[in-house]
């Protein structure tokens, strides 16, 4: 879907744009003495803080947009069991890893223009191998929640767009 946005009066296309964090929202609460024995890559992280492992993987939480054949993308971060980590990474690049989970875990990102997103309830599923895990929202009167069940509308997803790209 693409628009023309009302600050920059450029084309957009949302199937082009996604936005996402570079670290789960507990990284940046570590200190560095923390981040020195924990592991941050681009698809996993596992923190080490007060004695205790906290294991992520980054993933794609899709919101539909109303009237259009495609879903905006937000990259976010999901915590996991020490268990579910496990086999999603045992499995990372086995063909056959679609018919492992769903996984239960916490979402980890904040996400602008949404009330709190960290610690919504979710369902991480896997996908085929080169695709980020897909993240379902628990069913909640969250906002995000809302719009990832009933599909956003374009105005609102544009407004967002527009706000994040313009740091409004």
């Amino acid at each position: 879907m693409e628009f023309t946005c009302r600050t920059c009066g450029q084309r957009h296309d949302t199937g082009e744009i996604s936005f996402g964090a570079d670290a789960p929202a507990q990284w940046m609460l570590i200190s560095d003495e923390e981040r020195e024995k924990s592991e941050l890559g681009g698809d996993q992280c596992v923190i080490e803080a007060d004695g205790q492992r906290h294991y992520f993987v980054r993933a794609c939480l899709e919101v539909p947009i109303q009237g259009a054949q495609q879903a905006f993308t937000w990259g976010v971060w999901v915590s996991l069991s020490e268990k579910s980590f496990r086999e999603m990474s045992d499995h990372w690049k086995d063909p056959s890893r679609t018919s492992l989970g769903p996984y239960f875990g916490w979402l980890c990102t904040r996400l602008p223009e949404y009330p709190d997103t960290v610690f919504l309830k979710t369902m991480v599923h896997q996908r085929p191998v080169g695709l980020r895990p897909l993240v379902e929202l628990d069913e909640t009167d969250h906002p995000l929640s809302i719009d990832q069940r009933r599909d956003i509308e374009p105005a609102r997803m544009q407004d967002i767009i527009r706000k994040v790209l313009h740091s409004e």
